[in-house]
């Protein structure tokens, strides 16, 4: 009993998955492209690559690249632009079901406001990373850069007690000698003055 419980469950999923794909298909709009050759060979040997048709993988490639240029538009625009596309999605969405003979297709608003909300949550994150990583390069900069040489201690009382004293010293030895130097002179004027009045008495006699 319980797997054909599971296995109506299952039926109903796949008429369930029915409805919203033709609903979907009977609000999808009709857009006619005149592609160049190469992007056109492309896209078919994609398509059979993945089993698609090339209608849908057109439309899927067209949808993921105007999210892409909707992501690269300034955010004060680019919330303008979301809030304006959201009030005519609505609008083309009744007008396309109606040319198709349906009413009341469920349609989901509000689909590039959360886009741009989510575009705007990662920009701030890149923005959060970016700053912390040149946090992180100023902190490793600052650590390699160079330490200052420590500067010479400042000469204590004593040192210079020493240094003054030592200049005493060899100031001392000058000082004595330029007394000196006058008494060494007379000495050598009086043995002079002597042998000259050696030599005249001795020439006397």
């Amino acid at each position: 009993m319980t797997e054909t419980t599971q296995t109506h469950a299952l039926i109903g999923k796949y008429y369930e998955e029915e409805r919203e794909q033709r609903e979907k298909e009977l609000s999808l709009a009709e857009l006619k492209l005149r592609l160049d050759a190469n992007d056109l060979a492309m896209l078919g040997m994609i398509a059979r690559r993945f089993r698609k048709g090339r209608d849908d993988v057109a439309q899927e490639v067209l949808s993921s690249a105007l999210l892409d240029l909707f992501s690269c538009i300034d955010a004060t625009e680019r919330k303008l632009m979301a809030r304006d596309a959201d009030d005519a999605a609505k609008s083309i969405a009744d007008s396309i079901a109606e040319e198709n003979g349906v009413r009341d297709v469920e349609f989901r608003t509000g689909y590039w406001a959360q886009q741009d909300r989510q575009i705007a949550k990662v920009e701030k994150q890149r923005e959060k990373a970016a700053k912390q990583a040149e946090k992180e390069a100023a902190m490793a900069n600052k650590q390699e850069a160079p330490k200052p040489q420590a500067e010479e201690p400042a000469a204590t009382p004593e040192m210079a007690a020493e240094d003054s004293s030592n200049e005493e010293s060899t100031h001392y030895p000058e000082t004595s000698a330029i007394e000196k130097a006058p008494a060494a002179l007379e000495t050598q004027t009086e043995a002079a003055n002597e042998y000259d009045e050696e030599q005249q008495t001795a020439n006397a006699e």
